[in-house]
């Protein structure tokens, strides 16, 4: 059946510790969508596929596999792989930047460092500014990136009126 998904996860509370680095109460609710879902063995993990979707007002994850770890209205880190991986972020706390968005192969989120790790050609376009190369590591919290790879990396930034 298109878009089922387990149980309860279709909408979850999310408690405002996520929304912390980004704004207070912008998570007050998170859903999440996927054409499966299944648990793992472990305890905690929890494997998607198809047409997956994690989102709130204030962000989005979109993949065509996902893995998340811990509870999934607070997990501990979510992996993302497939048609590119995607995230969009809306920077709500800094009036003077717009929305953060990227694509790669693998998307791998940590909630502990509130860091996003995009892995194999891997895109970020922060505003007008597009970074592109094999790795990107974003901090969330500082608006910081640090990329890299064999191909070195390219940015591209609009002129200065």
């Amino acid at each position: 059946m298109k878009r089922a998904i387990a149980c309860s996860l279709l909408m979850l509370a999310c408690p405002p510790c996520i929304a912390a680095p980004l704004d207070a109460g912008a998570f007050d609710m998170i859903s999440i969508s996927a054409d499966e879902a299944r648990e793992d063995e472990q305890p905690g993990v929890l494997h998607f596929s198809g047409q997956f979707q994690m989102r709130s007002d204030d962000w989005q994850l979109n993949s065509a596999q996902a893995t998340v770890y811990g509870s999934p209205d607070k997990p501990d880190r979510v992996y993302l792989k497939g048609s590119p991986a995607q995230f969009n972020v809306k920077r709500t706390d800094r009036a003077d930047q717009g929305p953060i968005s990227g694509t790669a192969q693998a998307v791998e989120y940590l909630r502990a460092t509130n860091l996003l790790v995009l892995s194999g050609e891997a895109v970020l376009m922060m505003g007008d500014e597009i970074i592109r190369s094999a790795r990107i590591e974003y901090d969330i919290s500082t608006n910081r990136y640090q990329a890299g790879g064999d191909d070195g990396v390219l940015i591209q930034v609009p002129p200065v009126d």
